[in-house]
């Protein structure tokens, strides 16, 4: 849970229990959110209900929390309905998938408790229908993920590579003839710096995997080619083979994902 809902910090056994394996039916796990260790926040969740999914029948799900989060929300309940079907994949063949529908309800004892209703719609709604799909999809073994993994390493190592670079004699940005880091203009000098952040933002997105790693692949890439086409717009003795050397990787990227895809 905490690792697809942005709000979530993560979850401790209250009797020290091995919260690798499934909850058992009435045992309880303590969910921490917040700001920790600033503000942290906390609620007990019981399990009421597990019930496997089937190819006929929903899944289903309950987590109960009658105390709450203490002076701002109480009888807190979480349901969750989980279906199996099938999906053809790229390569023609059929694939598992499974989607997952959440009813959330409690007591409001605060007013916070009712203005935070539309950001806790939002970030369930981002968890269930985007990051859960892609942490599922990523644990599964197959040529695409095997390549997600080895390009988020490849530019995340790159983006601190590329950084120490900025911050020291600037090799890479004078070989493409724009001068050094702390020669370029303010607004250069944060390019250069978010061109070093997608790189981590790449390997962070890479361990979520699905179209969240395919999502941090294409913010890499797109940076780094719009990057070399401002220099070429920005600099008269800049070469376009900045920009054509730029675009022929991530068309090398972009077809070894797409071989990896369809293998």
């Amino acid at each position: 849970w905490p690792k697809i809902v942005a709000s979530s910090h993560s979850v401790v056994s209250p009797t020290g229990g091995d919260l690798e394996k499934p909850l058992k039916t009435k045992e309880r796990v303590d969910e921490i959110f917040g700001l920790p260790p600033i503000l942290p926040l906390s609620v007990t969740w019981r399990l009421e209900k597990s019930i496997p999914p089937t190819r006929t029948k929903p899944g289903f799900l309950e987590f109960y929390s009658k105390n709450g989060l203490r002076s701002i929300a109480s009888d807190c309940r979480m349901q969750f309905e989980i279906y199996e079907g099938n999906k053809e994949s790229l390569s023609g063949s059929e694939k598992s998938e499974s989607s997952v529908k959440l009813t959330m309800s409690y007591d409001p004892q605060s007013p916070l408790a009712t203005l935070a209703t539309p950001v806790l719609a939002v970030d369930n709604a981002i968890a269930l229908k985007v990051l859960l799909p892609s942490v599922l999809s990523s644990q599964a073994a197959s040529p695409l993920n095997d390549f997600r993994r080895l390009m988020g390493t490849l530019y995340g190592i790159a983006g601190v590579a590329h950084l120490a670079d900025c911050l020291t004699d600037s090799k890479l940005l004078t070989a493409a003839n724009s001068g050094p880091f702390f020669a370029l203009p303010p607004l250069g000098q944060m390019y250069a710096l978010l061109w070093c952040a997608a790189g981590p933002l790449s390997f962070s997105a890479s361990l979520v995997g699905g179209l969240v790693a395919d999502f941090g692949l294409i913010l890499y890439g797109s940076i780094e080619v719009f990057g070399a086409y401002l220099l070429q717009l920005t600099g008269d003795a800049v070469s376009p083979s900045v920009l054509v050397n730029a675009l022929v990787v991530q068309g090398i990227v972009a077809a070894a994902w797409n071989y990896s895809a369809t293998t």
